[in-house]
């Protein structure tokens, strides 16, 4: 399996626990909002989840009765994952699949009613090369009726000072405008079992910067078109690039 695209974002830097005991990480629980949006746009029960990570998402959309397939580039973070779901209620385990592959060139033989690729998985893909392939990757395995969940934050969230900090975890970054790349070095909180907090200083990241024309664009010309853009979970309407992340929501062209 080729991990240059882990390499390249940062992804191979730092242990993946440092990443999974954060204590934002571990309190983040999107899967109400995102199973209301799932049932209420798909007419199936066929889920995908791209960079699905630790699983998290796919073990409560599994809970909740619809089948899942999770996929990840990083093997370390598909071993938790599985481990995680072999922990399961034998019905959750049989609608749950996990598969290391790579969102820019994966090849599933089935098309699915949702696809979603949340947080900040869509950032990692460092060039419009990449995020071309990985949304006509998404559209060639959505149903005819098949709706897509896009979400990471705005350039104009990600180039906040406050933003980096309290969020990304890295207080010092470099910006190339050119290539639209910031690269931060990672500072990760650690609470210790008597509840004291540490920071360790560890690895680096490499994020991609996608302004609202310039997404619009990468969509429509990978056959995909926008039904809502939603400024949080909650759907509230994307407004102001500057305190909102992107939410939108796609279905074939």
């Amino acid at each position: 399996m080729d991990l240059r695209r882990l390499e390249q974002s940062g992804w191979r830097s730092f242990r993946p626990e440092l990443f999974l005991n954060e204590p934002g990480r571990k309190a983040r629980n999107v899967a109400p909002q995102l199973l209301s949006i799932v049932r209420e746009f798909s007419g199936g029960s066929s889920v995908l989840e791209l960079c699905c990570g630790a699983g998290r998402l796919c073990l409560e959309l599994a809970r909740a009765g619809l089948d899942v397939t999770g996929i990840d580039l990083d093997d370390r973070m598909l071993a938790v994952t599985q481990q995680a779901a072999a922990g399961e209620r034998e019905p959750v385990r049989n609608r749950l699949r996990f598969r290391q592959a790579d969102v820019c060139t994966f090849s599933l033989d089935e098309r699915f009613d949702f696809i979603i690729l949340e947080d900040d998985g869509f950032v990692y893909l460092l060039d419009t090369q990449d995020q071309l392939a990985c949304l006509e990757r998404i559209r060639t395995h959505l149903g005819d009726q098949g709706k897509f969940f896009l979400s990471f934050p705005t350039p104009q969230r990600e180039l906040d000072g406050d933003y980096a900090r309290n969020i990304l975890g890295g207080e010092d970054f470099t910006y190339d405008p050119q290539r639209q790349i910031k690269t931060c070095r990672c500072a990760w909180t650690t609470v210790g079992h008597d509840g004291t907090r540490t920071t360790v200083r560890e690895g680096f990241e490499r994020r991609r910067l996608t302004y609202p024309c310039e997404l619009d664009l990468l969509l429509q010309g990978s056959g995909l078109t926008v039904l809502a853009r939603w400024g949080d979970l909650d759907r509230a309407p994307f407004t102001d690039p500057s305190r909102q992340d992107y939410h939108y929501l796609c279905a074939r062209a």
